[in-house]
């Protein structure tokens, strides 16, 4: 089959798909196996979480986001804040945990704020206590 298109097309064989946009995957006696750990991992290097304090759980229950939080964030911190949830987004894709949470924070991603920012770390937090399960 792959003769077939080289006869159409200009192409190369690069071997088994070992990573692709962020998607490990691993062959098995079973199958396949779909892992986004080391896109997580660099998420976690790009975002300098890669050494914090893990956490339980990726949302507190004490603390509600509001619209009307004081403290927004700067233009640079707000691109930041939206380049770190989008990257924790795609990473839903494999981490149903965190869906919930990322759905909350991304709902703020045209005004964050301080309290936004904080949840953002601690989901950063529990998706680095929670990278190899």
């Amino acid at each position: 089959m792959l003769k077939d298109l080289q006869h159409e097309f200009a192409l190369k064989d690069l071997g088994d798909l070992h990573y692709f946009l962020g998607i490990e995957v691993k062959k098995t006696p079973d199958g396949l196996v779909l892992s986004q750990e080391r896109y997580t991992a660099n998420i976690l290097i790009r975002s300098r979480m890669d050494k914090c304090k893990t956490i339980d759980t990726p949302l507190s229950y004490t603390k509600k986001l509001s619209l009307v939080d004081r403290e927004k964030l700067g233009t640079e911190d707000s691109t930041w804040y939206r380049s770190l949830v989008g990257a924790l987004q795609y990473l839903t894709l494999a981490r149903l945990d965190i869906s919930f949470a990322v759905n909350k924070v991304c709902q703020f991603l045209h005004a964050p704020t301080m309290v936004q920012w904080s949840t953002v770390k601690r989901i950063l937090r529990f998706v680095r206590g929670t990278i190899g399960i």
